[in-house]
């Protein structure tokens, strides 16, 4: 299973491959050149940012959660501290 922002970086990383392609169309060479180059940078600074801030806050919100939401159902407690094997189990190396 992938969290939304996993699914997203993997899109945006198979854009940068198909993104130069579809702007083989414009035929000024110029104009081309310019284009694929705003959107490859674009592309690397999102993907950057999901790498560098989002995926670790996102991954943080889903640990929080579960260790708000969650109960142990035997006892009636809070699983304090389990957030994090929640996330590992669900959603490490996807």
């Amino acid at each position: 299973m992938k969290t939304a922002m996993q699914d997203l970086r993997e899109d945006l990383v198979l854009t940068q491959v198909s993104a130069k392609d579809s702007l083989i169309e414009i035929e000024n060479q110029e104009i081309r050149k310019a284009c694929q180059e705003v959107v490859r940078l674009t592309l690397k600074n999102i993907i950057k940012r999901i790498d560098d801030e989002l995926l670790e806050m996102e991954k943080e919100q889903i640990i929080d959660a579960y260790n708000q939401g969650s109960l142990d159902t035997y006892r009636k407690e809070p699983k304090n501290g389990q957030g994090i094997t929640y996330y590992n189990e669900k959603f490490k190396n996807k």
